[in-house]
């Protein structure tokens, strides 16, 4: 059986889909949470692609549709290592779970990233990841109800196909700039989702049968927001619209899409852009630069780092997935670091700056974790930065908001 590595957290991890009402309007995610032991070789986790829609989703996001049933033939039997719809374990050091919101990167889905989702849980969190409704998902989907002839109600899934933006600019700014308002919006939705499940009053369109078991068990005041590419920009724009979430990271972000506001409306809140060495240029790690300390001069912590020898997809995954160094670093799922140390590392830096500012036992100093791998970590950015160009850009912002003030 092919799976995903084991988290390497001390708890398993339980898992399943939750979709809050019928439409298209509502909010799906895959929920991860630390549960009771179980054994691996009889208890078989849930399919990486739960249906073939998903195969044939990423292979019109590469526009090659005809090579659907190839790439779900090799994907196939792919598994993710958890308990589908076990029991909850609440670690005995806590009384409460701390929450974390996943969001997904353009063209992926809720499972892309699921290794980053089953670590953090496997350390006693519960872990939202979001499959978003933007039609900026592989695929993804809906129920509706219906009653057909005779009175009898019934219940058709409906696909929405991930959307191709044409025109040029300024016609794409536009569109992904609503694009990221409205995944941020999903994840403050899903926040209220989890306070309802929290105080015992979430119904779902699957009706799952444990959500009994996280009555009082979600710790909603330690909440933090996670994503990769689109989804390190949603987490930003999220800070901006929720000052329920406590600390933010981007894994290889897109900045593209966020306009002035985000940036002005973000509180003091700590945030960590980790990218990877291939993927980024000036202009866009510059804008990430707007979210430095000094801007409007905020305690929080902010930083940017960059894993070596990664690519775009070394935190997703894909780098995980393919056996072959050679052939991943062709199809760029991964760079010339070797892919499961990137994924323990990303892990671990991600679990130490949640934990670090959540308060939880998992934390640790981002410094000090540096130090221990100089060699795999860079400080800032690889790119060469014009600090002319990022101070002017600054300034702009803080005229912004003495404007709005």
């Amino acid at each position: 059986m092919r799976q995903l590595p084991k988290p390497s957290g001390p708890f398993q991890v339980g898992s399943f889909d939750i979709t809050t009402k019928y439409g298209e309007d509502r909010c799906l995610f895959r929920m991860y949470y630390p549960t009771k032991a179980f054994d691996p070789a009889v208890t078989q986790g849930p399919l990486w692609f739960p249906c073939h829609e998903y195969a044939a989703g990423f292979t019109y996001v590469m526009k090659l549709p005809s090579l659907s049933r190839l790439f779900g033939w090799f994907f196939s039997g792919l598994r993710i290592p958890v308990a589908w719809n076990g029991d909850l374990q609440m670690p005995k050091s806590v009384d409460k779970l701390p929450i974390v919101l996943f969001s997904h990167g353009l063209g992926c889905n809720k499972t892309t990233c699921s290794n980053v989702c089953t670590d953090l849980a496997s350390y006693g969190a519960l872990v939202a990841s979001i499959e978003h409704s933007d039609k900026s998902a592989s695929a993804t989907y809906y129920f509706e109800e219906k009653e057909n002839e005779g009175g009898e109600k019934m219940v058709e899934k409906k696909w929405l196909q991930y959307h191709r933006v044409s025109g040029g600019e300024p016609a794409e700014q536009e569109h992904r700039n609503k694009q990221v308002r409205h995944r941020a919006a999903e994840c403050c939705k899903i926040l209220d989702v989890l306070q309802l499940l929290n105080e015992g009053n979430l119904e779902t369109v699957e009706g799952n049968e444990n959500l009994h078991q996280f009555k009082n068990a979600l710790d909603l005041e330690k909440c933090a927001v996670l994503g990769h590419s689109f989804g390190g920009g949603t987490a930003v724009a999220a800070l901006s619209m929720d000052e329920r979430f406590k600390v933010g990271i981007g894994l290889d972000s897109w900045m593209y899409p966020l306009d002035k506001k985000i940036y002005t409306n973000i509180k003091s809140v700590p945030f960590l852009f980790i990218n990877s060495e291939t993927y980024q240029w000036a202009e866009s790690v510059e804008d990430m630069r707007k979210l430095d300390s000094d801007i409007f001069d905020v305690e929080a912590e902010r930083k940017i780092i960059t894993l070596a020898g990664t690519s775009h997809l070394s935190q997703t995954d894909f780098a995980l997935f393919v056996k072959s160094r050679f052939i991943a670093k062709f199809i760029h799922f991964s760079g010339t670091a070797e892919p499961l140390g990137v994924a323990k590392l990303n892990n671990e830096i991600i679990r130490a700056f949640i934990g670090k500012h959540l308060g939880l036992e998992f934390g640790r100093d981002l410094e000090s974790l540096i130090q221990e791998n100089e060699d795999a970590i860079i400080r800032g950015s690889n790119l060469k930065l014009d600090e002319s160009k990022i101070e002017e850009s600054k300034e702009a912002l803080r005229e912004l908001k003495r404007n709005e003030l």
